[in-house]
Order: structure tokens, then sequence, then C-alpha cells
């Protein structure tokens, strides 16, 4: 923990310095895009703006920019972009999920409703491609494009698996990657196309982006069952509760005695799980190392992104993006 705190601390430090300024602006340009005469529109874009967040995909955008020498209106605007799609996102994910929480206060769907929620996620979906319209710029347009397809395509699957109660960490990885990756991946490329920079480097940050979120996801899916629910802003437990199989519960069922597997399945086959019960899957997959495993994984992945960024030279931005993959895998929350 102390190690995530100073990396934490450091992270801020350095993100202020080098793009505080432009985070402060695209704030406010999400407050601006959420303004609406339609009061529910107007209560709930308040309401969510507040949540804050990490704000990671505006950074990593503005960082890549920054890399290559842009700093500009852009930067600014396509950070509100990415920002309001993954506030979309996560709006009906928290839907699908049945969510009670989200960023440490009561989801949207649980305060205003499913329906409500669904609405206003599809508002700013089609908020954040009007401003793409009028950024005009294809390839950006595409970038999102691609991501956007992959993202929905992954959450399909996602629940296709979770019917069929089975998957692979085959199977996690191809969803993490499709569903979170290639978003914060489309960020860093976004950012590289507006410094206008060579293919090749391009191609080298949408890798570093496409690693950094698999390194990511994977912490995040650990957190879920080693975490404080106060410091990690959302239920405990919650993926075990939504029926995911993420790693750490894959790696168990792999390394776990057939009793014990036997066990882990009955509980999770269940349509609801107690306290106590969640408490004994989380004490198996402590037993049998499963988060230690889905760690080790994660600190490969953000090896790997910090390799990617080999090809560029020393810089206050390339020394903060390497920061970044080893704070997403070393943070509590």
């Amino acid at each position: 923990m102390a190690r995530s705190a100073t990396l934490e601390a450091l992270l801020k430090e350095r993100v202020g310095q080098l793009v505080g300024s432009e985070l402060r602006a695209i704030e406010e340009e999400i407050r601006r895009e959420l303004d609406s005469p339609v009061t529910l529109i107007q209560e709930m874009g308040g309401y969510i703006a507040g949540a804050g967040g990490k704000r990671l995909r505006p950074i990593l955008l503005l960082l890549a920019a920054s890399l290559f020498g842009y700093r500009g209106p852009r930067s600014r605007r396509l950070g509100c972009v990415v920002e309001l799609l993954h506030t979309a996102t996560l709006i009906h994910d928290d839907v699908v999920d049945q969510a009670p929480l989200r960023r440490g206060r009561v989801s949207a769907n649980c305060q205003w409703g499913n329906d409500a929620s669904i609405l206003v996620g599809d508002h700013l979906y089609a908020k954040s491609f009007s401003m793409l319209v009028r950024d005009n710029d294809r390839s950006v347009m595409e970038t999102l494009a691609r991501a956007t397809v992959s993202m929905t395509e992954a959450e399909v699957f996602q629940l296709e698996l979770k019917r069929g109660g089975h998957a692979t960490e085959e199977d996690y990885l191809r969803i993490i990657t499709q569903k979170t990756a290639s978003f914060i991946s489309a960020c860093c490329r976004i950012g590289a196309i507006l410094g206008q920079a060579a293919p090749e480097r391009v191609d080298a940050l949408t890798q570093y982006g496409l690693d950094v979120g698999v390194a990511f996801q994977i912490s995040d899916d650990s957190l879920d069952f080693v975490a404080d629910q106060a410091t990690l802003g959302k239920a405990i437990g919650a993926d075990l509760r939504e029926g995911k199989r993420t790693l750490p519960l894959i790696a168990t069922l792999e390394r776990a005695s057939a009793r014990d597997r036997e066990r882990i399945q009955s509980l999770i086959a269940q349509r609801e799980l107690d306290g106590g019960e969640l408490e004994e899957i989380r004490g198996l997959v402590v037993k049998y190392d499963g988060v230690e495993y889905a760690l080790g994984r994660a600190r490969t992945y953000a090896q790997a992104a910090k390799d990617d960024l080999a090809p560029f030279p020393p810089s206050d931005e390339r020394e903060t993006l390497t920061l970044i993959a080893d704070y997403v895998v070393d943070r509590d929350r």
C-alpha cells in the first residue's frame, strides 16, 4: 500500500505539471457538454460529472499528444470525447450488472432507474460522436469507431460466457483486450495522430495503450478480491455476484483440488451469493494464490508496455507514461 500511495502521489504531481491545465479545461468542457434543457439529463449529468474518476483515458491522450509536441484545443476536445464515451459505457455496464455503487457513490441506475440510465448513457454516446463530427478527422473517427465496435462485441461475448458458465484464461484475455484495452489503446493512438507522429511511432504508442489496458483490467479484477470497499469505491466481490469469471478465479479453478473446485463451481452457479458464501470463495482464491497469479500476469503486460516506449527519446512525457504502466498494477483502487 505504501508503494501504491507513493506512485499515486508522484503520478499526480507529474500529470499536473505536464497536462494539468488541459485536464482542467477538459473538466469544464465535460460540464458544458452535459448541460441540457432536459431536467433529468441535467441532474444525472451533474451527478456523474461530480463523481470524478481517474480520468486515465484523457490523461493518456494528452500525454501522447504532448509526447509528439502537440498542445492545443483538439486534444482538450477529444479528451472530453473519450471521457464521455467511457462514462456512457460505465452507465450501461452498471445497468447490465445491476451494480449498486460507482466511484464510492450510489450508481446512477440505483438512483434514477435502469430506463433513465440507459437513455442518458445513449445521450452521452450521441454527444461524444457529435463532438467527433465537429472535430472532423477521419483517422480519429475510425480509431474510436473500431474501439467502440470491439467493446460492444466483447460485452456480448462476456454475457455469452456468463450464461454458459465456463471461461478460460484465453477467453478472459480476449474480453479485456477488446473491452478495456482497445479503448485505452485508441486514446493513445489519437494523441499520436494529433501530434502527427510517424506511422511506426503511432503503432508503438497504440501497442503501449493495449498492453497498459490489459494490465489495468487484470489489476482491477484482482482488487475485487482483496481491496477495501471504501478505498475501491465499488462493492467488493461485485464480479462474483455478477457471475463474471475473472483471472484470479480462473487461475484458482485450475489450481484447486477437485473438492474445492466443485465447491466454488456450485457456489458461483447460484443466482445469488450471501456474504458468507462470498467470503468462502475469496478465501479459496487466497488459498490457491489466484490473485498473485493474476497480478504476475498484469506485471508482464506492464513491462511490455514500458518496452513499447523504447523507441522514443527520453522526455518527461515518456517517463510519465512509464510511471502509469507501473501504477496500473501497483494500486489499491
